[in-house]
This record gives structure tokens, sequence and C-alpha cells, in this order.
């Protein structure tokens, strides 16, 4: 650009938002269901820049996307009362505006957000840089005092513009919703509905920690007592982080936890023999808190049943079920992030797994939990539940379909919940977390089923051809650990050929007792002559003792007619 830059901060006030934040903001001035909102994320430059040279503006969309989660969850916006526009022209923030003067109500607030890249000329004028910039004249910008000027046109009520951005062409890391912001001055100056406010810069954002922020609360809600007896391997731990600024990180014995954004918090730990203390730590921008809970592992006994078992198992060659068998079953079909494709058939399999299950296995009603576009928290939050009630007696059958992606790079293979960010790999799933479920579950058997692409990244050991007929009652005392996946590290379709003979197998099967192993050798002669190749094997790094998961028909009810 050939015209001096100015400082961005000239257009706007001294005073720092440091103890706000930006949903408690738009809260206390009357933002909340009644609210229109256009949000504008520009990120794609470079291929449009022409007389200069605009970098991208990394995880643009990514952040746009989180300030319009936080509109629906905090502020109750409804959905479709909020137009997203990633990567805008500058027509599309025209007719964005046009829209909703045919459309507003007269009593509605407006909120306009742009996440992207700015341009102030030396009278101080501050420009929105669209994706279709062509050159450095401002005539193709889409200038300040022209946004607030046509906004103004269409509403009265009440007006909040954000400038999720910093003032240049070059990438920034920092945003409003992590770092705060600032009021600054309405560049119409008779206009007495319109605010106006923007992300502070690093330094301003470095300096902004709260006089009177304190250290975080931190509460243990689970287990209820600081001593605790134990016989399990693994204990859950809960508890919540109330905050005066933003929590950094939780962890407990070192690992980080995951937790919501109300500060609830769910980590699983290992035990050993004997007493453990698991500390539990909190960090925000005024320091760490600390509490801890203990837990006496005792040893674990024999199980004399196990070991009769075992020898009538041997005797006889019969089998008899010693626990129950439990089913997550995960079908994500629509997805929040508009660059990521909906798919059609995931939640249509999910429930033909369910209903096969159901209707032909020893799998009770209320032991098959069904996900239907879930979030990547209800998932997690979902498996964790489950070690208060699976014993090591007890299977457990995890099925997922929806997106993949492998990371090449880092060799890590990822789900993808319904609240995935395309761009954004801190919101996927990654293989490591079910791996690191399954190794500390206490079922006997556990079976993954991923009909996903690059779904066989999640491999041990994979298992190329069926292996000589083993003893049924050897596989099923030992431990399993076990995956099947619809193909290897490639893509595969929406429509699954995989899921269809899975079922098709599981139905047709006649024999008291099916392995998974020998189910998927089934399976895998129908879909093989596809561009697919499926996998199966052991699971890395869970503990897998040569066992395999057994599914047990149930018994046929004979029918008398009168």
């Amino acid at each position: 650009m050939k015209r001096v830059l100015v400082l961005f901060s000239l257009l706007f006030c001294v005073q720092l938002y440091s103890q706000e934040n930006v949903a408690d903001m738009l809260v206390a001035k009357g933002y909340g269901k009644n609210t229109r909102a256009i949000i504008v994320a520009n990120e794609d430059y470079q291929s449009y820049s022409g007389g200069i040279y605009v970098e991208n503006e990394d995880l643009a969309i990514f952040q746009a996307e989180r300030f319009k989660q936080l509109l629906i969850k905090k502020l109750g916006v409804l959905p479709e009362n909020i137009q997203f526009y990633p990567d805008a022209l500058n027509t599309n923030i025209k007719l964005a505006i046009t829209k909703l003067q045919r459309s507003l109500p007269s009593d509605a607030n407006l909120i306009f957000y742009y996440r992207g890249k700015t341009y102030t000329d030396e009278t101080g004028d501050l420009f929105l840089i669209p994706v279709d910039v062509s050159d450095n004249e401002t005539f193709y910008m889409f200038g300040l005092k022209d946004l607030c000027t046509r906004l103004n046109t269409i509403n009265k009520t009440g007006i909040a513009i954000l400038i999720d951005a910093l003032q240049g062409t070059k990438s920034f890391k920092t945003c409003m919703i992590d770092n705060g912001f600032t009021e600054g001055e309405v560049p119409l100056p008779s206009v007495k509905n319109m605010s106006l406010y923007r992300v502070l810069s690093p330094s301003e954002a470095k300096a902004k920690i709260p006089v009177n922020a304190s250290k975080p609360e931190l509460t243990i809600t689970m287990p209820l007592s600081k001593t605790n007896e134990t016989e399990e391997s693994t204990a859950i731990i809960e508890g919540k982080v109330k905050s005066d600024c933003k929590i950094e990180v939780i962890s407990v014995e070192g690992q980080e936890a995951h937790f919501s954004d109300d500060g609830h918090f769910m980590a699983r730990v290992t035990l050993e023999e004997g007493e453990n203390l698991i500390t539990v730590q909190a960090k925000n921008c005024a320091g760490w808190t600390s509490d801890y809970v203990i837990f006496k592992l005792n040893k674990i006994p024999v199980d004399a049943a196990d070991v009769a078992d075992s020898a009538l198992f041997a005797q006889t060659d019969s089998l008899k079920e010693l626990g129950k068998n439990y089913a997550v079953i995960i079908g994500i079909s629509k997805y929040a992030d508009p660059m990521i494709n909906s798919l059609y058939y995931p939640i249509f399999d999910a429930r033909k797994i369910r209903d096969v299950l159901l209707s032909f296995y020893t799998f009770e009603k209320n032991n098959v939990v069904l996900l239907e576009n879930p979030s990547k928290w209800r998932i997690v939050r979902v498996l964790d539940s489950l070690d208060y009630v699976i014993t090591s007696k007890d299977n457990l059958l995890i099925f997922y379909a929806g997106h993949g992606n492998w990371d090449e790079s880092s060799f890590i293979g990822y789900w993808l919940a319904a609240d995935a960010i395309a761009k954004s790999t801190n919101t996927w799933m990654m293989n490591s977390l079910i791996t690191e479920y399954v190794s500390q579950s206490k079922a006997r058997h556990t079976l993954v089923i991923a009909d996903a692409c690059f779904g066989g990244s999640i491999f041990k050991t994979r298992a190329l051809e069926p292996e000589e007929e083993k003893i049924i009652s050897d596989i099923y005392l030992k431990m399993s650990k076990k995956a099947m996946t619809s193909a290897d590290l490639v893509e595969v379709p929406d429509e699954s050929i995989f899921v269809k003979n899975f079922v098709q197998q599981l139905s047709d099967n006649k024999s008291k007792y099916l392995s998974s192993e020998k189910l998927f050798f089934s399976i895998k002669s129908n879909v093989v002559s596809t561009t697919l190749v499926p996998q199966f094997g052991i699971i890395k790094n869970a503990g897998d003792q040569g066992g395999d998961f057994i599914f047990f028909r149930k018994q046929e009810r004979s029918i008398k007619f009168r």
C-alpha cells in the first residue's frame, strides 16, 4: 500500500475491558435472543491479491465460528438469525446488510462482527479488506464509516460493531474472546445507538490482568472424600474451577484434563497398588491453585468364579456369558462448521447397527447408547460415565461413522465430532484419546468399529489373514482390545458398503457364538472387491492379551400355534 499507515489505536479510547468478557458486555447492553448478527471471517487472501500482498489470516474462520457459538450459547441468539460469511467479498457484506434491511424487526438489536485484515489511511479512516481486494485503492475496500452509515439506516434500537482485527495486512494471533477488547469511537458523531469495539493488541492484552483477580477456586466434586479405598485399577476425578479471568489449564496428576466453558472438568487416572496421592491443579491469570485426593488400591483377589468358569470351559467347550454387553454407537451427519461437508448416511448406519445388536444379540436396550451428531465433549462424557457401570466381566462395543482425518506430518489420526472446526485440530478427537480410553477401560473385551476416512490409523498390528480356528472359550476369557475399520489410511464414501455388509453378516449369522475376527473376514470377502480394503487388528498400547470380542446370539423362542 502506497499511503502511510497510521496507528490503528487512534480510533479507540484507552479504556480496556479486562475484567469483562465479550459475552458479559453484550448481555449487559441488552443483546440477547432478539438479536440479529452478521459475521464476516476473511482468511484466504493470497489467491485474490493483486497490486499488494496480503497474508492469509490463519484461523479467522475458526475464531469467527467461536464467536458464533458464543452468541448462540451465551446470548441465546437463534442460529437462523446469524448470517455467516467466510472469505467474504465486498459485495457479500453489502448484500448481507441489504438482506437484513428487508427483514429486521424494529425492536431487534444488531451485531456486526469482523475477523480479517484492515487498513488505515493517513486521515485515520479504517477500512475492512475483503478477500477480493485487487490493488491499493481504498475504493475496493469497505470503509468503517460506510459500514456504520449502512447499519444505522436499518436499525435504531442497538448496534454493536466488533472488529476482531489489528491494523495492517500481517497475520495476528490475538482475539476478542481470549485477549479482551477496548471500546472505540463511532465515526458518526450524531449516532447514539451504536457501539464500536476492537480486539486488544498483544501488548495491551499482556497488561490487562484484572487488578482484583484472584487465583482460581478449585473444587473436587468426585470422589466426595479426600481418602478413598478401591479395588479398581482406574479412577475418575471430577470437579469445577471458578475464575475471575480465563482458565488457562486444569491438570490432574500432571496431565491436562478436559474441561467445559463453565469450568467443569473430568479426568481418568491409573492407580498402582497401595496409596495413590493424586494432585489436581488449575491456573488462571493470577496463578495456580492445587488440591489433592487419595486412592488406596487394595490388592485385587483372584476371582474364584473365573477360575471355575475357565475349568468348566476347558472340559466342555461350552460357553456361558459372564457379564453384560455395552455399546456406544456414534453417527455424525451434520457439522456446525460450513467448511466440513455434511454426510447423509452415518446416522442411518448408526441406527442400523443399534437395531441389529438389540434384535439378534444379547445387548440390552438400557446398555446401548445411540449418539446422533454429538459434540466432542458429549462423546467423552458418555464414555467416561460408563466407567461407573462396566466391570471386568463386561464387554464394550464402540461404533463411529462420520468424518475422519489423518495428519501425515505428525502421524496422528482423528475423528471429527459435530462441533469440529475444519482448521482447528484442537477441536478434533485424536485416535489416541480413544486408545487411552480403551486401554484404561475395565471391560474384558472392547471392540472399536470405525467407518470413517483414515480409520486405519488406530492399529498396532493388523490381521491380514484369518488365524487358525481357536477354542471359543480361550479367546473369550482372555482380555481383548481390537478394532475393525472400513478402510486403511484412505478416504471412504458416504454410503458405506462396509456397514451394509456388517449388518447383513450379523443378521444372517445363525451360530450361537461369533467372534469379531470371524465376523470381519466374512465382511472383508464381500468388500475387498471394491477400492476399499477393510482392516482388523489389535489397538496399539491398549493391553490386548490375545482374546476376542464374542457376539452371543439370542436364543430363538419357539412359537406355539393353537
